[in-house]
């Protein structure tokens, strides 16, 4: 193989090596206007892939490989799995676009099926894990709560807010206050008015900002961290996953195999959110794809679960005659 990559590879791509196509594909992905994260991501699966199938000439990659290789993983690693036959893809319609391939060999491969496995969240629950928090954790711990559900933003997020992130922006002629958001996971950049409430919680984006200005003291003055520590630096994200955990355990004592987690409180936002009639959903959680708001919207089962029915709308209201 590595005589025939040396030689015919020289003047046909096909003949070169995986390994060789992935220094140039890696190149490709690390030119992309993509987070730093997701780039350290990609390259993992990138030595992997090569890892596996690094030696096999481009051009001799057989679908069957690719599926075996997907499949190894799948059966420990079903999440990863998923994102490693992705970038496969991705990877292959590269080699097809530079001309190292003339057929992509990843047509045809099934995605492995992943089931769900995490718990959907509750406002019952959520009620109980706050006051958990408030009895037993650090201040910071029940007002990362209330900001997780009243704006529906990922951990990573939440930390980052800043005093200085709420400003007004003009809408319609009106200069709206807002609190400013620049998604750490994928760069979009969201305005919540602070004027938005969640009912259910009686308690809108203004209040929560201002549960967390005086609890501890703040570094950087009025522009300090909406979370933060008593030394005035946030809590970094594993401990705040712990600190849910904590409180979770402590106020339900949940035998579930999968209970839900801090990023469960997203989804229980967009579900809350929807049924108040808050029509833009997708955009407070700065989704590109409406079909990734559904996701988040689905409740997985728990309203049958819990006995509770659909009602179909009318489109008109209800009539107490039957």
């Amino acid at each position: 193989m590595s005589f025939i990559s040396a030689t015919l590879g020289r003047l046909v791509p096909r003949f070169r090596t995986v390994a060789e196509w992935a220094e140039v594909y890696s190149k490709v992905v690390a030119a992309k206007p993509i987070q730093l994260k997701t780039k350290q991501n990609r390259h993992s699966y990138i030595k992997r892939i090569v890892g596996e199938l690094g030696d096999r000439r481009v051009g001799a990659v057989r679908p069957h490989e690719i599926a075996a290789f997907i499949g190894s993983v799948a059966a420990d690693h079903p999440h990863l799995a998923r994102r490693m036959l992705i970038e496969t893809r991705d990877m292959f319609r590269e080699a097809v676009n530079y001309g190292w391939l003339d057929r992509d060999p990843t047509m045809g491969i099934r995605t492995p099926r992943v089931r769900v496995a995490r718990m959907r969240l509750t406002f019952e629950q959520w009620s109980a894990i706050h006051a958990w928090a408030e009895r037993h954790s650090p201040p910071w711990v029940s007002r990362m709560l209330v900001l997780a559900l009243v704006t529906g933003q990922r951990r990573a997020d939440l930390r980052s807010m800043r005093f200085g992130d709420v400003w007004p922006e003009l809408v319609d002629g009106v200069a709206v206050p807002c609190l400013h958001i620049e998604q750490q996971k994928t760069g979009t950049r969201v305005a919540i008015p602070t004027g938005l409430r969640l009912e259910a919680l009686g308690m809108t984006v203004a209040d929560a900002v201002e549960q967390c200005r005086d609890y501890a003291p703040r570094e950087g003055g009025s522009d300090g961290w909406l979370l933060r520590k008593t030394t005035g630096v946030p809590p970094v994200g594993a401990s705040m996953s712990w600190r849910f955990e904590q409180a979770r355990e402590g106020a339900l004592a949940t035998a579930d195999a999968d209970p839900p987690s801090l990023h469960e409180c997203r989804s229980l936002a967009a579900r809350m959110y929807d049924a108040q009639g808050v029509r833009d959903v997708q955009t407070l959680l700065g989704h590109s794809h409406a079909s990734m708001t559904e996701l988040y919207k689905d409740d997985r089962g728990l309203d049958r679960r819990q006995g509770r029915w659909k009602v179909v709308s009318m489109g008109q209201p209800f009539s107490s005659a039957p």
